[in-house]
């Protein structure tokens, strides 16, 4: 079936999918996320929640039911927004063959609490925004490559630290990205409910991306 500059079929496993990008003639396998860990219905709603959360008009809802359901399960809601990243990534390195994981690697939060200021606590302020960004993009990496060691690390590291400066930064940097590829000529928005659409629950442990050809 065909979706704007994409086409699905069928894979062999139901709860994946072959996602064909005729802009660059190149494909790739689409896994949904376990149920149990990542339901397909969440990450459709966070897609559109952070689609929402970059729009001015209507941002402050967005951020409400996102902050919202932070405080019931931090974990569901962070890891989804990685896995959203890695599915953006794996997207860009289908249409450009920029690699998913160097993609991943260069991700950077630039928004307005990390904006340069005076003062002696200048280096170690900037110290802490680095640190923060390596656990995000190793979070994502752990979404794009299903490594439950990767992952643990990050469920741990979201736990000791702060969710929602987590959040924030999540939000800010896929809000970055999403732009950056838009600009790109890349479709991002719908993705998540078009591999919905096209697949079924399962909960298999295999890697959720298989690499573009």
């Amino acid at each position: 079936m065909a979706s704007g500059s994409y086409v699905w079929s069928p894979h062999a496993d139901a709860y994946a999918a072959l996602l064909h990008d005729q802009a660059s003639g190149r494909r790739a396998m689409v896994r949904r996320p376990a149920a149990e860990r990542l339901p397909m219905d969440d990450l459709v709603r966070l897609e559109d929640l952070a689609f929402h959360w970059a729009s001015l008009p209507t941002q402050a809802p967005a951020r409400s039911e996102l902050f919202g359901a932070l405080d019931t399960d931090p974990l569901r809601v962070l890891n989804g927004m990685n896995w959203l990243l890695a599915y953006w990534a794996v997207l860009w390195d289908l249409r450009a063959g920029d690699p998913a994981p160097d993609l991943i690697r260069r991700l950077d939060y630039t928004g307005a609490w990390r904006t340069p200021g005076a003062g002696d606590g200048a280096p170690e302020r900037e110290h802490v925004w680095q640190a923060i960004t390596q656990r995000i993009r190793a979070g994502v990496l752990a979404q794009l490559t299903g490594d439950p060691d990767l992952r643990n690390t990050y469920d741990a590291e979201v736990t000791r630290l702060a969710p929602d400066v987590f959040l924030h930064i999540t939000l800010a940097t896929m809000d970055g990205l999403g732009q950056d590829l838009t600009r790109k000529g890349l479709e991002l928005r719908g993705m998540a409910a078009a591999l919905a659409e096209h697949t079924v629950p399962g909960d298999g442990p295999l890697p959720p991306f298989g690499p573009p050809r």
